[in-house]
């Protein structure tokens, strides 16, 4: 039996956290971008017939509620992605909690049905604040897929499973973990999910690597952002405040970091979604509440 595989979009604006991040503003996103972006990702769903998991980010929400209907109105699922694009291991118990409240508040209210999915920003839960999981099973979220199981620099848990799973949490209830997906490679482990390791792995590459993991019965999780999509160059300058610039260097090497191997995504993906079968990140955890015993939440 082949693995099952998900198309999941991190749906957040590249110019308003370029803002957030470098001069502490959050402001409205420039107009065109995030539409021009999310238009061909959903015409590229369309085309290949698959419906994926946006993880939908408050603070862009809330400037672009038409285009979180949009989406939802051609069938995907609507999750979650927080409220200001904040590391949650930044913040306290009380203050995570708050972000998922709010941002969840906005995002249901905007398309009128409840939210069963959760993804960090950052990929950040980990091992210090893994009591977030029970946090999103205290507020009804039915699963989280925010972990990467193998430990890097800024992100990701040694020892957690790789597989997809129920957990019974030291309170008493249960979560679905749908965790990103990494690949064996000279007997070492490393993340082949999506975002900036798809865009800059060869297609080749890419295929035989999604080829083993779907041959060998394991289901697999790809993430994606909105910019890697874009049909336009992305530059530094059009994301300044009036009056700050950086130096020729630094924008041209940022350009170049955001820039490189991009306008091969789409083909990539699309290669993926044909040669695959795909189902949402809702459809995997319903399956697995319906059909799995859940075990103890153990972290090696």
């Amino acid at each position: 039996m082949k693995g099952i595989s998900t198309i999941s979009i991190d749906w957040e604006d590249f110019g308003q956290l370029f803002g957030k991040y470098h001069y502490g503003n959050i402001t409205e996103p420039v107009n065109g971008t995030i539409e021009r972006q999310t238009k061909i990702i959903l015409d590229l769903l369309d085309e290949t017939d698959i419906k994926g998991t946006f993880f939908i980010l408050g603070m862009l929400a809330k400037y672009r509620k038409s285009l979180v209907k949009e989406i939802a109105a051609r069938g995907h699922e609507i999750a979650l992605h927080g409220l200001n694009h904040k590391a949650m291991f930044t913040l306290t118990k009380e203050e995570a909690k708050a972000d998922i409240e709010d941002s969840t508040k906005i995002i249901s209210d905007i398309i009128g049905e409840s939210l069963y999915g959760y993804r960090a920003p950052f990929f950040s839960i980990v091992k210090e604040n893994i009591y977030l999981l029970e946090t999103l099973s205290e507020l009804g979220f039915l699963y989280d897929s925010s972990i990467f199981p193998v430990k890097l620099r800024r992100y990701g848990i040694a020892g957690f499973s790789e597989e997809d799973k129920k957990y019974i949490l030291p309170n008493g209830k249960e979560i679905i973990e749908l965790p990103n997906t990494i690949g064996n490679c000279m007997n070492k482990k490393w993340p082949v999910s999506g975002g900036g390791y798809i865009r800059l792995m060869p297609s080749f590459l890419i295929e035989k690597i999604y080829k083993k993991i779907s041959d060998s019965g394991k289901d697999s999780m790809i993430y994606m952002h909105p910019y890697e999509f874009d049909s336009e160059k992305i530059t530094v300058d059009s994301n300044y405040p009036e009056g700050v610039r950086y130096s020729k260097i630094k924008a041209a090497a940022l350009n170049f970091r955001w820039n490189i191997f991009r306008p091969s995504i789409t083909n990539k993906l699309r290669k993926l979604l044909m040669a695959h079968d795909f189902k949402t990140c809702l459809e995997k955890a319903t399956f697995i509440n319906n059909n799995s015993a859940a075990s103890l939440l153990k972290i090696k």
